[in-house]
């Protein structure tokens, strides 16, 4: 099957219940990235563009700055994916993306950073907000996660939370705290890490994620890696 028909399949999968739930091409996005097929990032743009462009309901100027906020929504999704696939392909999913976006539409995307760690004050509302998740996430194997970590090796916690949970994964200016839940379910379904699977899938469901949304997400990673002729991963979600 051709990548557009399963990219076609994967957007029905996640609207077929709310025609304007856009977290398909963002989890597409990140199970791409995590597959390691990032140049497959470009086609999910230009559906995500076809799409805007067919839309009857918007003018040109709302066309426009509907393909900036999902071009923003793809950079921040590929980015946090990072933390489940690793920063060699969050790079490559990233460069693509850029490949795919018309100058048009990245001439009204941000020039700076959207995280900010310029004051002390800054940092530690970061590590603070990084904790708060980290608890809501793991709920009541909050401390057991934690110390096994610290077990493991001390700087392995306090790298998760402060330099991962607090400024990457809380941050919520561009996806919403389940969405980033879920990009880090795709990422680690993706390349079969049943541990974490386990644990981020609760946590997704802690943040509103539904049983729905994580069966599709399942779904949408087995329909990849039949294209790509990958093993499919024997993660349960």
């Amino acid at each position: 099957m051709a990548l557009l028909n399963i990219l076609r399949d994967i957007r029905t999968l996640f609207t077929k219940n709310d025609p304007l739930n856009d977290l398909w091409y963002i989890v597409a996005c990140s199970a791409i990235t995590s597959l390691n097929h990032p140049e497959d990032v470009e086609p999910v743009y230009k559906l995500v563009e076809q799409t805007i462009d067919e839309s009857s309901k918007l003018n040109t100027n709302e066309k426009e700055d509907a393909k900036v906020k999902a071009v923003l929504r793809m950079r921040e999704g590929i980015l946090k994916s990072f933390i489940a696939s690793g920063f060699p392909k969050t790079i490559n999913g990233l460069r693509h993306l850029n490949i795919a976006t018309p100058d048009i539409i990245k001439a009204k995307l941000p020039q700076t950073p959207i995280r900010h760690e310029e004051s002390w004050e800054e940092i530690s509302q970061q590590r603070e907000r990084g904790k708060s998740l980290f608890a809501k996430i793991y709920d009541k194997h909050t401390n057991r996660v934690t110390n096994d970590m610290y077990t493991y090796y001390p700087d392995l916690a306090y790298v998760a939370i402060n330099q991962l949970y607090g400024p990457i994964v809380s941050n919520t200016s561009v996806l919403t705290g389940k969405e980033s839940s879920l990009i880090l379910v795709t990422g680690l379904k993706s390349q079969d890490i049943a541990l974490q699977l386990r644990g981020h899938a609760w946590g997704a469901i802690h943040q509103g994620a539904t049983r729905e949304e994580l069966n599709n997400i399942s779904t949408m990673v087995e329909l990849l890696c039949k294209h790509y002729n990958i093993t499919i991963p024997k993660a349960k979600l």
